[in-house]
């Protein structure tokens, strides 16, 4: 094995991890909120929250590092125009779901634990979930764009 087919399997890896996660924590939330139970909702933001930090964190930051390393690796131009969109969404979907969206469902658990149900808590909590999907839908197009790799 060389370490271009390592990296590369790392990065693929992290990249379903990350990706393959987020979209099954979608399908998870559409069954909770069809359950109604405000109990059951603070617990898939809590555990979303736990994830999120944990394990998807984690994955991005693999993805990053095994993306920096293909490069580096396989002589890819840095200019490559699939390169740049990957590393600006990868920063800007970054920020947003582990600097905001990560912390503020364990901020809306905690609400829902400590206030108890309120329109405005499900309001906050379908707000930031619609967020989540939005993250989810530009990762899948800028995993497109890495295996379409247009430019080159």
């Amino acid at each position: 094995m060389t370490s271009y087919e390592l990296w590369l399997f790392l990065h693929i890896t992290a990249t379903i991890v990350w990706v393959g996660g987020g979209l099954a924590v979608q399908v998870f939330g559409l069954l909770t909120k069809r359950a109604g139970d405000p109990k059951r909702t603070a617990a898939f933001a809590r555990d979303v929250s736990w994830t999120a930090m944990r394990v998807f964190m984690p994955s991005a930051a693999l993805v990053f590092v095994s993306g920096v390393a293909l490069t580096v690796d396989g002589d890819w131009n840095w200019g490559e125009p699939f390169l740049a969109l990957g590393l600006v969404g990868l920063a800007g979907i970054s920020a947003v779901a582990f600097g905001f969206l990560g912390p503020e469902l364990g901020r809306i658990a905690n609400a829902l634990e400590t206030e108890g149900p309120s329109p405005a808590i499900f309001a906050r909590l379908g707000t930031r979930i619609n967020v989540a999907r939005l993250l989810s839908g530009l990762l899948l197009v800028i995993v497109f764009v890495m295996v379409v790799k247009p430019g080159t």
